[in-house]
């Protein structure tokens, strides 16, 4: 349904979640050592997210949920971020998981929340595990790796390929208590945002609870549900992630430049303070600039998800292409601008506990994450510029 772009439309941002998330950065920032210790939100830290709305950002508006843009929820993140990466990621992750699950039939969105619009969904769209075709549905065995989240939520989406249907991509929604974890997440960075591994032993998914990317892609499910925004998948469940290291850039820059304005000293003989420096000058403005790279790269792409989605329309494969391109270079940008301002914090930044050292281990870890992967897109959008074939389907 490869349709021409939309007129250019900037949705309005819902100014009360980004606020929200702003007004909490202080106490996540105090929670984000314990958070990264315990390897998954501390309980004053969700408890703080729930309070906010934050965790509704997804869930539809008809069910108590903002229903918010994507656009809303890349702000809300970047603002989380700097405070805590795993608070921002989680929040992230539970928007994309509640727009996959929104694609569900009515009594299926009832069931998971009616009586909780904070009901958290993760989950994996990877084929980890496997399904069999029993009556009225699937049974899934096998393990599904690294879910971000998954000790916070109440539901998990479960990927696997239809056997019976060709390679048609299937997510299960799974209710979290019949599952064991894992907890494998032993990581560099992003430590507390408890991706741990789900184990599923014979566990029964009706039809009725069940997703096509395919069919979701094509926008078949938006009958369901009219006047629901297209979910654009990995479009649109991908740009709050981005928004995480967007947001891990900008504390670092923020932090750095407090420490130079307060008039650090240099250790170079050449001048008195680290401000009289041309060469940490230099990469101030190039680490400032960088991060406002970063920031409008991703926010452009999220106004152009926003309008497609309302639109109903699947953007041409080459748009898709160079959103995916925008992402991965937004990701890259803010990596690059992390370094430079460590260039300038010096060798102290890196000790044990500094707030700097775990913002650098977080955006190494979460810049590298697959859906991420500059060098992948980098290929995907040099293949569609020239015309090269892509992999059909909803992947790309």
């Amino acid at each position: 349904m490869d349709t021409a772009p939309p007129a250019a439309a900037h949705r309005p941002d819902d100014p009360g979640p980004v606020a929200a998330a702003r007004s909490l950065v202080p106490l996540l920032s105090g929670q984000a050592a314990r958070t990264e210790e315990r390897r998954r939100l501390t309980g004053t830290a969700l408890a703080a997210l729930r309070e906010a709305g934050l965790l509704r950002l997804g869930t539809p508006r008809a069910l108590g949920g903002h229903g918010a843009s994507v656009r809303t929820a890349v702000e809300v993140c970047e603002e989380l971020a700097r405070g805590c990466s795993a608070a921002s990621w989680t929040v992230g992750i539970a928007y994309g998981g509640a727009l996959f699950a929104s694609q569900l039939d009515h009594d299926a969105r009832a069931a998971l929340w009616r009586d909780d619009p904070d009901a958290v969904v993760c989950g994996t769209a990877n084929p980890s595990g496997t399904a069999r075709r029993v009556d009225g549905g699937w049974t899934l065995d096998g393990r599904w790796p690294w879910i971000s989240g998954i000790h916070h939520a109440s539901w998990a989406l479960l990927g696997f390929d239809r056997a019976d249907a060709g390679s048609e991509r299937l997510l299960a929604l799974v209710p979290a208590r019949v599952l064991a974890v894992e907890e494998v997440w032993r990581m560099a960075g992003m430590r507390g945002t408890g991706s741990d591994t789900a184990l599923a032993e014979g566990v029964f998914v009706p039809d009725s609870r069940t997703v096509s990317l395919t069919a979701m892609a094509d926008g078949v499910y938006r009958r369901r549900h009219p006047g629901e925004p297209l979910v654009l998948f990995h479009l649109s469940i991908n740009l709050p992630l981005v928004a995480t290291a967007v947001g891990l850039a900008a504390a670092a820059l923020e932090r750095v430049l407090d420490s130079v304005a307060r008039g650090r000293r240099s250790l170079s003989p050449l001048y008195r303070l680290v401000a009289d420096a041309p060469a940490h000058q230099l990469n101030a403005a190039r680490a400032a600039t960088l991060t406002d790279t970063a920031r409008l790269h991703l926010r452009r792409a999220a106004d152009e998800v926003d309008a497609h989605a309302g639109a109903g329309l699947l953007p041409p494969p080459l748009e898709r292409a160079r959103l995916r391109m925008d992402a991965a270079h937004a990701v890259r940008c803010a990596r690059e601008a992390v370094g430079l301002l460590l260039d300038t914090a010096g060798a102290g930044s890196f000790s044990d506990g500094a707030e700097l050292q775990r913002i650098w281990r977080d955006i190494e870890t979460a810049s590298r994450h697959a859906a991420l992967s500059v060098q992948t897109h980098q290929e995907i959008y040099g293949r569609a510029l020239l015309g090269a074939p892509l992999p059909a389907g909803p992947v790309i």
